[in-house]
C-alpha cells in the first residue's frame, strides 16, 4: 500500500485522529528524509526553516505575565507550499490555552490564504494547511499560547520541539501543490535541517544597556534603525520576525530610553539619534 501524503484537510484530520489516538506507532524523525542521501537534501533548491519562538524570561516577569505567546515561523519558502502537517510538543508543565474561538492555535499571515486545521492533546499541537496553488508566504504560520506554572522560577526551561512523525499509511508533510521531487527534497530539508526549536526560558535579570536595541554592547545609529524597523514592520522585525537580525527581549528592554516604560516607538529611535550626535548627554533621555 502506498503511503498517503497529507494534501487535503480530511487527510490531515485522519492523521491526526490516528495519532491522538494512539493507533499508530510513531517514532519522531523516522524517515523524516524521505529516501533522499545527505547530499540530495543539500541540493535542494528550497531549503526552508521552521522555528518556534525561543522566549526568555525573568522571574518577575514570568510570573507577571504567565500566558506567553509561542510562534512557528516559516522563512526561505515564499509561495513554495501549501500542504504542510507537523507535530509541535510543550513541555508538560505547561498548559495550553485556547484562543478565542476555541481553537488550539491561530493562524498566522503567512498561510492566511490557505486552509488551516489545529488539533492538540495533551502536551502535543497538530497543525494543517492545505491549498492550491502554492499559497504559503514566509512569515508567522501559528501562534498559540502557553501558560507557565504557578512554581515557576529562576532557572527553569520549557522545551517547545517541532517534530515529523511518520506512521504506517500517513505522514507529516510540507510540500507544494504539484508534489515532484523538487516539494520532497524540501521536505526532507525542512524536518531534518530545518527545524530550530523554541523554549521559555526563565533566567535572572540582564543588566539594561540603555539604547543598545540590537545587543551588540555599543549604542549607535543601527540601533535607532532597528526600532524603527520594528516599528514599521512587526512582522520582520519584531519578537517572533522573520529577519534574522529581528528585535530580541533584550533588546525591547535596551531600546525603552524615551516616555515612561511605554514600548519602543519612533521616540525611542530619536533619542538614541540625539545621543549619537551628542545633542543629549546620557539614555535613557530625561
Amino acid at each position: 500500500m502506498k503511503r498517503k501524503i497529507i494534501t487535503t484537510l480530511a487527510s490531515a484530520a485522519l492523521l491526526t485522529f490516528s495519532v491522538f489516538g494512539g493507533n499508530l506507532p510513531f517514532a519522531a524523525n523516522a524517515e523524516a528524509d524521505g529516501g533522499f542521501s545527505a547530499e540530495e537534501i543539500a541540493s535542494s533548491p528550497v531549503k526552508p526553516t521552521l522555528s518556534a519562538s525561543q522566549i526568555t524570561l525573568t522571574p518577575e516577569e514570568a510570573k507577571s505575565s504567565p500566558l506567553q505567546t509561542v510562534s512557528i515561523v516559516i522563512k526561505g519558502a515564499d509561495m513554495k507550499y501549501s500542504s504542510t502537517g507537523f507535530h509541535v510538543y510543550f513541555d508538560e508543565r505547561l498548559k495550553l490555552v485556547s484562543n478565542a474561538r476555541g481553537a488550539s492555535a491561530t493562524k498566522g499571515s503567512a498561510v492566511a490564504e490557505l486552509s488551516t486545521e489545529s488539533y492538540s492533546k495533551g502536551n502535543c499541537l497538530f497543525l494543517a494547511t492545505a491549498g492550491s496553488p502554492n499559497s504559503g508566504f514566509d512569515g508567522i504560520m501559528w501562534t498559540f499560547s502557553l501558560q507557565l506554572p504557578d512554581d515557576v522560577k529562576e532557572g527553569d526551561e520549557f522545551p517547545i520541539e517541532i517534530k515529523y512523525e511518520k506512521g504506517k499509511v500517513t505522514e507529516d508533510v510540507f510540500v507544494n501543490d504539484i508534489y515532484d521531487k523538487n516539494s520532497r527534497l524540501m521536505q526532507a530539508y525542512v524536518f531534518t535541517q530545518g527545524i530550530q526549536n523554541g523554549y521559555i526560558r526563565i533566567a535572572s535579570d540582564s543588566p539594561v544597556k540603555a539604547g543598545d536595541a540590537n545587543c551588540d554592547g555599543s549604542v549607535d545609529l543601527s540601533d535607532a534603525v532597528l526600532i524603527m524597523q520594528y516599528v514599521a514592520n512587526p512582522d520582520k522585525f519584531g519578537l517572533t520576525g522573520t529577519d534574522t537580525h529581528h528585535i530580541t527581549d533584550q533588546g525591547l528592554k535596551n531600546g525603552d530610553v524615551s516616555g515612561k516604560s511605554d514600548g519602543l516607538t519612533s521616540k525611542d529611535a530619536l533619542a538614541i539619534q540625539k545621543f549619537t550626535l551628542k545633542m543629549i548627554s546620557s539614555l535613557p533621555e530625561s
